[in-house]
């Protein structure tokens, strides 16, 4: 499940810490907090805003409804009331997106057995041609992911929305540096920039986002240290450092 959450004020660190305490979490074969994200300014997309990437289990579409019985005819009478009231005093709303992974899209476990971290996160929600979804995730597995790979950029998943016939989600795990070496090198491949490595492959990965993709957006996200793939803490600073 990918959520969208809209943030009250400069609340999405308290609300992020909020989601890390969400009782499913601590339910057996209930949903689980895979990651927790703000949207970071300066790096394309609507802000104030959180997203939330819950794992419903290694058995699919029963372990999603498990969870959509929770919240259906049962919630009135047996609800974790305080931790929604609580919630809402740093969020307004929010949109939900139900995925499933295509193969090649890691499961929780995988992306902790093979260690995957990162300290900034690419979030692509895009829409292509109405019944391409699994064609254009299937050639993102065969050709974009090895030169992203190369780049550090790791997939943390690459998702059919199945709510409609035409969304695809792909997040990616990286870090800052990583992240503006293969956008530098893009550039000096289209000829626009002169301060990075030509490289075709990226090329080539442009051209078969623009065969699939009619429109969507690509979001920079930083992430809730503590989960499967964020970092182990904040990264110490102080605003007088960028004054020197």
């Amino acid at each position: 499940m990918h959520e969208t959450i809209d943030i009250v004020g400069q609340g999405q660190y308290d609300y992020m810490e909020h989601v890390s305490k969400e009782p499913t979490n601590f339910m057996p074969d209930m949903t689980s907090l895979q990651g927790s994200f703000f949207i970071l300014g300066f790096g394309g997309g609507r802000w104030p805003q959180v997203v939330n990437i819950w794992d419903c289990g290694n058995d699919g579409w029963e372990g999603w409804g498990r969870n959509l019985d929770r919240l259906n005819l049962k919630r009135r009478n047996a609800f974790y009331g305080d931790w929604w009231d609580e919630a809402s005093q740093w969020r307004t709303g929010g949109y939900d997106r139900v995925c499933a992974g295509v193969q090649g899209s890691p499961t929780t476990a995988e992306i902790n057995k093979k260690g995957i971290k990162g300290s900034l996160f690419i979030n692509e929600v895009f829409s292509v041609q109405p019944g391409e979804q699994l064609s254009f995730l299937n050639a993102v597995v065969d050709k974009r992911v090895p030169v992203m790979e190369d780049y550090k950029v790791s997939p943390t998943g690459l998702w059919e929305v199945t709510t409609n016939t035409h969304e695809v989600v792909m997040v990616w795990a990286t870090t800052v540096d990583d992240w503006t070496t293969m956008r530098k090198n893009l550039d000096t491949t289209r000829g626009l920039d002169d301060t990075g490595l030509e490289d075709e492959r990226l090329l080539e990965n442009h051209k078969l986002l623009s065969s699939y993709v009619v429109s969507g957006d690509t979001q920079l996200m930083t992430p809730l240290p503590g989960t499967v793939y964020g970092p182990s803490d904040w990264e110490e600073a102080n605003e007088q450092d960028w004054y020197e």
